[in-house]
């Protein structure tokens, strides 16, 4: 009896998710994955009833905020792991509860890196933000072009917004520019600035619209841990000062001339100098802000994913 009673609130745990939510026909749940005020809103749900409007299979998804012994459990339906968080990075907690992407006990598994593994789709989190589910190929095309042609008029210099900054990421582009640009600092990490949520109620794309240079570091330098950072600072027109991915954020698709890529282990003076050409440049400003920051590979790698997402979901609930 006492030994019952000593396990019983740790089995509570572990069977108790941390956020958990569902579309109300009760088809689609979601569990231990970002808040969602309205889960017909979530960007797999919209994909599904636009493309499998006769389902009738409940399905179950699963993130990386909480415990893996959690998803181990039977539930009705296909159970279905997402990550836009980074839980390839070795040594850290992330990668030690879902470095496998719980691949053993899910029907599908999806993150930005990489698995060998018919069950596997790399889908990342930056397409979420750059794509509505709904998109073809051609609306694909159309918002690459988008991305690539339009500009805005910019009345502010460089913009940081971020929670938080564990790894110093942040920090280190932020020191490396803030005595060249003035750096508005509009995230809970330093802030500086309201005027994110008091002029423009906390709407962060037309906020960047306004600023010539973003400092949009990932919170984590893992081969190929690309988040929507570099892809919000493109769509707001913005020069991306960027550190993470090892530099080499999705190969093939991002234009590396419009980056201006950060380095933690060497001299960054190179970068510098050409913060300031571009700020006190105006004719170098315009001709590096008007390259093509998406290469033409872009429209046929999210296109593929798309197929690729139907035919796995297709798969499992068929």
């Amino acid at each position: 009896m006492n030994y019952f009673w000593k396990k019983l609130p740790l089995e509570c745990i572990l069977n108790k998710p941390r956020s958990f939510h569902q579309t109300k026909d009760g088809l689609y749940r979601e569990y231990n994955q970002w808040d969602a005020d309205d889960l017909e809103q979530q960007w797999f749900v919209r994909f599904l009833r636009h493309n499998f409007p006769g389902n009738h299979t409940v399905v179950n998804f699963f993130g990386p905020f909480s415990n893996p012994f959690f998803i181990k459990r039977e539930f009705e339906g296909k159970k279905v792991f997402f990550t836009g968080e980074d839980v390839d990075h070795p040594l850290t907690n992330r990668h030690l509860k879902f470095g496998d992407y719980c691949l053993d006990y899910v029907d599908l598994a999806m993150g930005f890196g990489e698995q060998k593994n018919e069950k596997y789709l790399r889908f990342p989190f930056w397409i979420f933000r750059m794509f509505s589910p709904e998109d073809g190929p051609d609306q694909i095309r159309e918002r690459i072009q988008r991305v690539n042609e339009t500009r805005y008029e910019k009345s502010n210099e460089c913009v940081l917004i971020n929670k938080h900054d564990g790894k110093g990421t942040r920090e280190l582009v932020y020191n490396g520019v803030k005595d060249i640009l003035e750096v508005k600092l509009a995230g809970r990490w330093r802030n500086n600035t309201r005027e994110l949520w008091d002029v423009y109620d906390n709407d962060k794309d037309r906020y960047l619209r306004t600023f010539k240079f973003n400092i949009c570091a990932e919170n984590n330098n893992t081969k190929q841990y690309v988040t929507e950072k570099i892809f919000d600072a493109f769509k707001a027109d913005c020069i991306p000062l960027y550190y993470g991915a090892m530099n080499d954020p999705e190969p093939g698709l991002i234009n590396r001339n419009a980056v201006i890529f950060w380095n933690k282990e060497e001299s960054n003076e190179e970068n510098r100098a050409k913060v300031r050409a571009l700020k006190h440049n105006e004719a170098f400003y315009k001709e590096f802000i008007s390259q093509p920051k998406l290469l033409p590979a872009t429209a046929d790698y999210v296109i593929d994913r798309f197929a690729k997402l139907k035919e796995h979901f297709s798969r499992i609930l068929t």
